[in-house]
């Protein structure tokens, strides 16, 4: 069976219409229609009901193709496995890391790997988790990290618990809720919040910490992934920011920044490492999360799993 004839029909079943597969794969659309109906031929059952512009898969074909996706994939991981070990090392990692985590991680992380591996080329995506699944499933980058909240559990992944963040909520020296005895959680609202994206399971999560009624949600009057830009705003005005106790312990040691002392149970994040299932890291892909992990075990407010 041709490898590349699966792939054209895979690309047919997904977009659901020739001329769009024959796009996304890069030949004619009479050329892509010969191959499906020389896999079908060679079957001896139709893979697609033909419509005047679309097209559905069909029983079989639905089944197939659940075997179709399997083998093309191990496919694709015989041929990485085996580029490795031609080629060892190619110096080139991609990887994914969500905004909640990645002000107090990355910058350090990517110091210390230039620092002991300078070889390596790094490609970082910082976005949602979705989005960094999907790219992780597309095979684009080796591996994320992110909330394992926001990620479900599936077949296809390997889900690693790396430590948990324990975060909490600043202002600036001299804010007027510091001159207060006793600070209760409503007296913060006024003021306004500013946090990194946080993803709509965690602020479900933040309006119970408040105990806000339904239907209203905490104020979040700026939401910006730049921890850097968050200080620099939070510090020169009367706005409460949200995040880790890591990612703001500079702002802290500098004095720019000052926790609010607020009875409210503990806010945390628990990180881990996701990976596709059957795909094998490269090395230097290993050296960057060895080292990721060396850097959170030295964060503030981070608690590593017990050995």
């Amino acid at each position: 069976m041709d490898f590349k004839r699966l792939r054209y029909a895979l690309a047919v079943a997904d977009e659901g219409n020739f001329v769009r597969a024959a796009e996304r794969v890069s030949i004619s659309q009479p050329a892509l229609s010969r191959a499906v109906q020389t896999l079908e031929d060679e079957l001896g059952f139709l893979l697609f009901d033909r419509g005047n512009r679309n097209v559905a898969v069909t029983v079989a074909g639905a089944a197939f193709f659940n075997h179709a996706r399997r083998l093309l994939f191990d496919v694709r991981n015989m041929e990485h496995d085996l580029d490795l070990l031609r080629n060892g090392d190619s110096g080139r990692v991609a990887f994914g890391i969500g905004p909640l985590h990645s002000g107090a991680l990355l910058p350090r992380m990517l110091r210390q790997v230039r620092a002991e591996q300078p070889g390596i080329i790094m490609s970082v995506s910082i976005n949602n988790s979705n989005y960094l699944l999907d790219h992780l499933r597309a095979e684009d980058m080796e591996f994320f990290m992110s909330d394992v909240r926001l990620i479900e559990a599936a077949e296809d992944l390997i889900i690693t618990h790396e430590c948990r963040q324990y975060g909490g909520i600043y202002c600036r020296p001299g804010h007027p809720l510091l001159a207060r005895p006793d600070i209760a959680p409503p007296e913060l609202l006024p003021y306004g919040m500013a946090a990194p994206t946080i993803p709509e399971v965690l602020m479900v999560q933040m309006n119970k910490l408040f105990r806000l009624p339904p239907g209203r949600d905490l104020p979040i009057v700026l939401s910006c992934d730049s921890v850097h830009t968050l200080v620099d705003v939070v510090a020169e005005c009367d706005l409460l920011l949200i995040s880790s106790h890591a990612a703001l312990a500079e702002a802290a040691e500098l004095g720019r920044l000052v926790q609010v002392p607020v009875a409210l149970p503990p806010l945390w994040a628990d990180i881990a490492t996701i990976r596709l299932r059957g795909r094998t890291l490269s090395p230097g892909a290993q050296r960057v999360l060895q080292t990721a992990r060396a850097v959170l075990s030295q964060l503030a407010g981070t608690e590593m799993p017990r050995p």
